[in-house]
């Protein structure tokens, strides 16, 4: 039951990231630096499975942060599918999707969104 309520929301997810606007965003105009990665955790579906603080469908956060060791560069190699993932492999199956959906967001956003993780340690 558990992974198809997983696999329902993670399908979701996907559809969601599709069909809902994109942001574009200038770097000539945008200060990359101003790019907010826990805003970013909302608008690209991260939060339907993972919280700040706690597990919910998948682990906390902080909790990813601390596995990987506050390492930003690490998070971004798994959020870019260069890195495998060290919380939860067996789970990884159901977040492929999710996945799927930050090979459309920029490089910047998907830094921003690591070095938000990376600091609640």
């Amino acid at each position: 039951m558990k992974k198809n309520y997983i696999l329902l929301i993670s399908s979701f997810i996907l559809l969601v990231g599709f069909v809902s606007p994109k942001k574009n965003i200038n770097p000539l105009t945008t200060d990359i630096l101003n790019i907010d990665g826990k805003s970013l955790t909302i608008e690209k579906g991260c939060t339907l499975c993972h919280h700040p603080e706690k597990k919910i469908v998948g682990p906390a956060f902080k909790d990813i942060s601390n596995k990987y060791d506050g390492n930003a560069s690490k998070i971004l190699n798994f959020l870019e599918g260069k890195g495998n993932p060290i919380v939860h492999p067996d789970e990884f199956q159901y977040m492929k999707p999710v996945l799927m959906q930050l090979k459309h967001a920029s490089k910047e956003e998907r830094e921003a969104i690591a070095k938000y993780i990376a600091g609640l340690k």
